[in-house]
């Protein structure tokens, strides 16, 4: 149980570095990564990374923090997710979706499985935008003083490097 956890802490660490290591404005690194985790609460599951760049792009945030910010929503985690999402978008929308087995998943002609789906994405994707928008406000100023805190301590560095290096002249 201790490697899962060591693991867990260096790939949090890892991210974290290439998140605050990006050459960019921390501003534009803070709304990237904000956009990244507001896409990675909609449940188009192989559409949220091209949703938070595109979104990144046309809003100006980083391109890169953008597609990193979308990794918090992956398959590990979606079978808990999604259905939270669901039952936040029920909440405001009181669509009754009639419950699908594997057996009827597998059976049910495309045409109503669609016609039954639509009302169960649309209550989803209501529930991942109420979830997202406060989500992608929190991020975004937690990693804004991030991003801040590391530039400001590798200048403080870089700076104490330079103070301890002899002239030439």
């Amino acid at each position: 149980m201790e490697k899962i956890w060591v693991k867990i802490a260096r790939l949090s660490r890892y991210t974290y570095l290439r998140v605050v290591r990006i050459k960019a404005p921390a501003e534009s690194i803070a709304l990237g990564m904000a956009l990244g985790v507001f896409a990675g609460a909609l449940p188009f599951l192989s559409l949220q990374m091209a949703i938070a760049v595109a979104l990144a792009f046309v809003l100006r945030g980083n391109v890169i923090a953008a597609a990193l910010g979308t990794w918090w929503s992956n398959p590990f985690n979606w079978a808990l997710i999604f259905p939270l999402l669901y039952m936040l978008g029920k909440v405001f929308v009181p669509v009754e979706v009639a419950h699908l087995s594997i057996h009827e998943f597998v059976n049910l002609p495309l045409l109503e499985l669609l016609q039954r789906s639509w009302k169960w994405l649309l209550i989803t994707t209501l529930g991942g935008f109420i979830a997202g928008i406060p989500l992608a406000i929190v991020t975004y100023f937690i990693t804004l003083r991030a991003v801040l805190i590391y530039h400001d301590r590798r200048a403080k560095r870089r700076l104490e490097r330079q103070r301890r290096m002899p002239r030439r002249g």
